[in-house]
């Protein structure tokens, strides 16, 4: 990660980690103040070291880095140019990099025209956390749902979504984050049918509690997609 200049918290959790990930986490602790590293009591997965992060933060927007993601340099400075150019947003999406390791080159990837998106009709990729600021106040309430192995980025989104309907997208030339995206050890490259069809489970029963009819549409659109990424996995 390239150095990093301005003022920002990173919290970094450390999930009973088996590699050497808590010592080089620590390691920035120790020089800089601005990272912070949590310890959880046990191993909660993915979803739990999330939500000990937002139970944590004290920064007035809050983004989320998949553990085999990186930011790229002045991504803070970057986040700035986001939040100022979308002063209602509650939810701001950015266009990132792809990074593919196959061909070992970087691209940009679904290069969404900024403005303000409603369900069902969001920017790609709307389901992932990674390329997404939140206002920290309006996630007060939402959580990670533990438990879940599959697509609990998505449910969490969805859960915004119950509450503000729109996405922000940023400027088309603001990346912070270079997404890896055929890492074969990525935890959704491995992913079984059983996974799926229990996201596809939770999908459902909140899709159940929605009154939104546009919001119900998202869901049940993301459903198809879902019902056939398990039908290639079976």
């Amino acid at each position: 990660m390239h150095r990093q200049i301005g003022d920002f918290e990173f919290l970094l959790v450390n999930d009973h980690s088996t590699d050497k990930g808590e010592m080089i986490a620590r390691k920035y602790a120790d020089i800089d103040g601005r990272f912070v590293v949590l310890d959880n009591e046990r191993q909660k997965g993915v979803s739990g070291a999330r939500n000990t992060g937002l139970a944590h933060a004290r920064g007035e927007w809050i983004t989320f880095l998949d553990a085999d993601d990186e930011l790229i340099g002045r991504a803070h400075k970057t986040f700035r140019k986001a939040i100022a150019g979308c002063k209602a947003a509650n939810i701001i999406q950015l266009n990132h990099i792809r990074y593919y390791h196959k061909l070992s080159k970087g691209v940009v990837k679904y290069n969404n025209a900024p403005g303000i998106y409603h369900a069902p009709d969001l920017p790609e990729p709307w389901v992932g956390v990674w390329s997404k600021l939140f206002r920290a106040e309006f996630l007060e309430g939402i959580w990670f749902k533990e438990g879940m192995q599959y697509g609990e980025d998505g449910l969490f989104v969805l859960e915004c979504l119950a509450k503000d309907e729109r996405i922000f997208q940023a400027e088309r030339d603001l990346h912070a984050v270079r997404h890896h995206f055929d890492n074969d050890q990525s935890l959704s490259h491995i992913k079984t049918a059983e996974d799926i069809i229990a996201q596809i489970g939770e999908y459902e029963a909140f899709l159940q509690k929605q009154d939104s009819r546009e919001l119900k549409k998202l869901i049940c659109l993301d459903l198809t997609k879902l019902w056939a990424r398990a039908a290639r996995r079976i």
